[in-house]
């Protein structure tokens, strides 16, 4: 069973076009020690790949914008509002 890191790891992955399989270890527990994998990991996947779609460009998905996506999505996202 994947940790919900590894899940936004390998989501990252499809929305940039990249193969899981050619990161290292090093480089996937690399990319997995970001704190803002931590962050995106508590979001909910529906949300999490809602925001991805919208902030991925051209192969690219900067962290800091997915995070940023995630935020403005979670807002519209009625099973995560709060009251």
């Amino acid at each position: 069973m994947m940790t919900a890191e590894e899940t936004v790891f390998i989501l990252w992955c499809r929305l940039t076009g990249n193969n899981p399989v050619d990161f290292g270890d090093d480089e996937r527990e690399a990319f997995i020690a970001r704190p803002q994998v931590a962050e995106l990991a508590t979001t909910p996947y529906a949300v999490l790949l809602d925001a991805g779609i919208t902030a991925a460009r051209r192969g690219s998905l900067p962290l800091e914008r997915w995070i940023n996506a995630v935020r403005t999505v979670r807002l519209d996202f009625p099973a995560v509002r709060t009251a």
